[in-house]
């Protein structure tokens, strides 16, 4: 399987739902965002839904994040040009009784709120495609009205593929994190894990590490039955060596303390910053298209078991998103 990988690959990349933004960032002010490689503009109209549409206008090619809405219109900042929710032009001053031609159009993407994020689906709702985006799977708990959560996020330079292998690295932890969440942990480690399909699960001590692919992950505590925790944390490939990181630590207790979401965001974030110069390092920066390629003990056995699926979806049917334009199909026959 993997000699069919090639190094163009590592532009490839799953059409799934990313978050691109906080909730609470996006109002009526539009602001530009970037995943896979595009820019895209997110506003909210009056009735407070969102919308994602392509950052550039298709008349001078204006950023549209500079322009404003107005009647839940976007409203380019060089000519006014207006945009309906579906990326349509419904106005051009310059000739307001002259029918408004169809290269005048542009085009939006899917999006949702979920978790106090806006995630968008990367496949654009101009190409002709009866399909509708997939549903957006997310762990229970984030929804779970008996925590609260309190955010951080960050952006390291590292292909997606080099951070998600972090996070279900257990190894790492006594190493990298002595100071914070490794303090009593051992450096000899057995691995106990278990992988079926999309997800792989890590047991660590108490804890339950659960990545779901290709852009989600969660830690646990099963056997907690008050004052419970989670952490949680998403990946959005920006480009083929940068990635947002959103997360989220969720708690059942003290959730009026105040002050109490900032020093959960501030320990959360440390542990995260721990983690950046070392995966940002790595060379290659995607992961290598063959398991060869490095060295693997027991130990690495989850990011084995994500690499088989990583190559599975470069080398199978499932939608691709390629930063370089190129067509994804029948491309490993």
């Amino acid at each position: 399987m993997f000699d069919k990988v090639r190094e163009s690959d590592q532009k490839v990349f799953p059409a799934a739902w990313y978050a691109v933004a906080w909730s609470k960032d996006v109002d009526t002010s539009p602001i530009k965002r970037r995943l896979l490689g595009k820019d895209l503009v997110l506003y909210r109209n009056p009735a407070g839904s969102v919308s994602a549409i392509h950052a550039y206008c298709p008349h001078r090619g204006a950023d549209l994040s500079l322009g404003s809405c107005r009647d839940g219109q976007l409203v380019c900042p060089y000519h006014a040009w207006r945009f309906d929710t579906d990326g349509r032009c419904i106005e051009i001053p310059a000739h307001p009784n002259r029918p408004i031609p169809a290269f005048a159009h542009t085009f939006t993407y899917p999006v949702t709120e979920r978790a106090g994020l806006l995630w968008v689906y990367p496949q654009a709702n101009d190409k002709g495609s009866t399909a509708a985006a997939p549903d957006l799977q997310m762990f229970p708990e984030l929804e779970d009205q008996q925590y609260t959560a309190a955010p951080y996020a960050a952006i390291w330079r590292a292909h997606l593929t080099r951070v998600i292998e972090s996070v279900i690295d257990v190894a790492h932890v006594p190493i990298v994190h002595r100071a914070t969440i490794g303090k009593k942990s051992k450096e000899e480690i057995q691995i106990t894990f278990e992988a079926d399909g999309d997800h792989i699960q890590v047991k660590n001590g108490s804890g339950l590490l659960h990545y779901q692919f290709p852009q989600q992950w969660i830690l646990t505590i099963p056997d907690q039955t008050r004052n419970k925790i989670y952490n949680y944390v998403t990946f959005t490939p920006i480009d083929e060596n940068k990635t947002a990181i959103f997360g989220l630590a969720g708690r059942s207790f003290a959730k009026a303390v105040p002050g109490m979401n900032r020093i959960f965001s501030r320990y959360s974030a440390k542990v995260l910053e721990e983690d950046r110069a070392l995966v940002e390092s790595q060379h290659p920066r995607p992961i290598p298209e063959a398991l060869r390629m490095e060295a693997h003990v027991p130990a690495d056995g989850p990011q084995v078991r994500f690499r088989q699926r990583w190559y599975e979806f470069l080398t199978g049917d499932e939608q691709k998103i390629r930063l370089d334009g190129l067509r994804c199909d029948a491309e490993h026959q």
